[in-house]
């Protein structure tokens, strides 16, 4: 693989006979061509047939595979463990940054500039939120519990400098075999990312909120106006795929296939 400046890299499993997770991750890698995203792209699926039949320059695919004992029950909590399990997996070498995205994200603007800066560590908070919340804070302190004013962090949008992203990912990995000692809800990749940043020994920042949109996240309302200027929009919730996979259309439509005439409607209504 020829190392680029950034490395992003997105996992899309499915059950046997389902695909809502590879078109996701399809329309994620063309919203990133389309906008010119200058760095390489690693997809990691378990689809039998390759996201895209002609190869794009910079877009590199590998496949998964999940146990057959794997119930649909586990599935969920199961693929969420790829995001620091397929470590071994990433070319780390000859990149300055690697970035994750959650599949059901799509880029509206080029997100260069979302990668650039003297930092070792970026995340994305969900705004509206609490990190004493379940989703977030199982592993909170007895005082940070008390009084951190912080808002939640996201796991699905995250980015690491390429010479600590090993380091990163192991930390993940290790804190997810601890328990918590407190009930919290959602997968445990989140709050395990959590505690993770809060631990964090470099530089962190986040990601500019006007850059990274959730406009399906804790209820949080967002215009149109508002999430379709982001660079990123993450349809992050608990709404099932099908929802987010007809959301995340219907914004990259509106982004790439529209013009004032509705030449491609016209084409297809003849």
């Amino acid at each position: 693989m020829t190392a680029r400046r950034h490395l992003v890299y997105t996992i899309a499993l499915d059950y046997e006979g389902c695909c809502v997770h590879r078109n996701m991750a399809k329309m994620l890698v063309s919203s990133l061509l389309r906008t010119r995203f200058s760095g390489d792209v690693l997809v990691f699926h378990n689809s039998p047939i390759p996201l895209f039949q002609v190869p794009r320059v910079g877009i590199f695919e590998k496949s998964l595979k999940v146990p057959p004992e794997v119930s649909h029950r586990q599935f969920g909590e199961f693929v969420m463990r790829y995001k620091h399990g397929v470590a071994a997996d990433l070319p780390m070498a000859g990149y300055d940054k690697v970035m994750f995205l959650d599949c059901d994200t799509i880029a509206l603007r080029n997100i260069d500039h979302l990668l650039e800066g003297d930092w070792d560590l970026a995340f994305c908070v969900e705004p509206g939120s609490r990190i004493q919340d379940g989703a977030y804070g199982a592993y909170l302190t007895a005082d940070e519990r008390k009084h951190s004013r912080r808002e939640g962090i996201n796991s699905g949008t995250w980015a690491v400098a390429a010479s600590r992203c090993a380091e990163l990912l192991e930390r993940w990995k290790e804190l997810q075999t601890k328990p918590t000692g407190v009930n919290f809800r959602g997968f445990r990749d989140q709050v395990t990312l959590n505690r993770v940043v809060l631990d964090w020994d470099g530089v962190a920042r986040e990601f500019p909120r006007n850059e990274v949109a959730l406009p399906l996240c804790n209820g949080h309302a967002h215009t149109y106006g508002g999430f379709s200027r982001a660079a990123l929009v993450h349809a992050a919730s608990a709404d099932g795929p099908d929802y987010k996979l007809r959301f995340l259309f219907s914004l990259f439509a509106g982004a790439f296939l529209y013009d004032t005439e509705l030449a491609l409607l016209n084409i297809m209504e003849m």
